[in-house]
């Protein structure tokens, strides 16, 4: 092996070094959690973000001492080096953990609470969302040049039974560092618990045809009196092609 040039390891080493703060750079560029889940997904992503980086500074280094320590010489040609076989434990290791660690982080993520006070059924429909609050008449629905807005209590669980009349969508608040699709026939439900008061921007997130981009919605988190008061006060909903959506229904 040839041993690399005092130009080209300086190539190499400032490649790295202006590597290294971009991807840490790029990987911090999170939005500040805003919910109980979003903080678990979060420091998930910060733990994996520093094995990474772990692990990379582990690898560059042995690569830099086996390309300069232990380079071909002359009087070595047609020698074999020592030939170390795998690690089967620490291959073993090296995959247990990290989906472990998934695993735990998904737990906290997809936790439930045993009896939340508000369920809202989200509806998706090309090109808005519905909001049906269950146990009430409440209805809300957005319209092409008014999203639909989710009033939710803050500091508690809210339980989100979410679904799709026509096509996939994907209910996703960039806050919430979280993204769950809305599928036709097959509801999906999570839990979300807001910690601070908010109005909080959301869109679909799977494209889902010509108006997809119209497909906004919003989350307001208000303290629990101000939610009760704001329920109280909403007229059920009259039967239209907005707030029940059919699989035609647009804007």
């Amino acid at each position: 092996m040839r041993r690399p040039s005092g130009g080209g390891l300086r190539r190499m080493l400032s490649v790295v070094g202006v590597a290294v703060p971009v991807a840490a750079a790029v990987a911090g560029c999170l939005p500040a959690p805003v919910t109980a889940q979003a903080r678990a997904t979060s420091t998930l992503w910060t733990q994996f973000v520093i094995a990474a980086a772990v692990v990379g500074a582990i690898v560059w280094g042995l690569i830099t001492v086996a390309i300069v320590r232990y380079r071909r010489r002359p009087a070595d040609a047609g020698s074999i080096p020592p030939q170390i076989v795998d690690s089967r434990n620490l291959e073993i290791a090296w995959t247990v953990l990290p989906i472990l660690t998934i695993l735990v982080a998904l737990g906290q993520v997809d936790a439930r609470a045993v009896s939340p006070r508000v369920t809202v059924d989200v509806t998706a429909y090309r090109w808005q969302w519905r909001f049906d609050y269950e146990g009430t008449a409440v209805s809300v629905a957005g319209g092409p040049d008014q999203p639909a807005e989710m009033v939710v209590p803050v500091g508690e669980p809210v339980h989100i039974v979410l679904t799709s009349v026509d096509v996939a969508h994907s209910f996703f608040v960039p806050a919430f560092l979280f993204k769950r699709d809305a599928i036709p026939g097959h509801p999906n439900e999570f839990d979300v618990t807001i910690d601070e008061p908010g109005v909080y921007a959301g869109q679909c997130a799977e494209f889902c045809g010509v108006f997809h981009d119209r497909m906004t919605l919003r989350v307001r988190a208000v303290p629990r009196d101000v939610f009760d008061t704001w329920l109280a006060g909403q007229v059920p909903a009259a039967p239209s092609t907005s707030a029940a959506p059919s699989a035609s229904a647009a804007p």
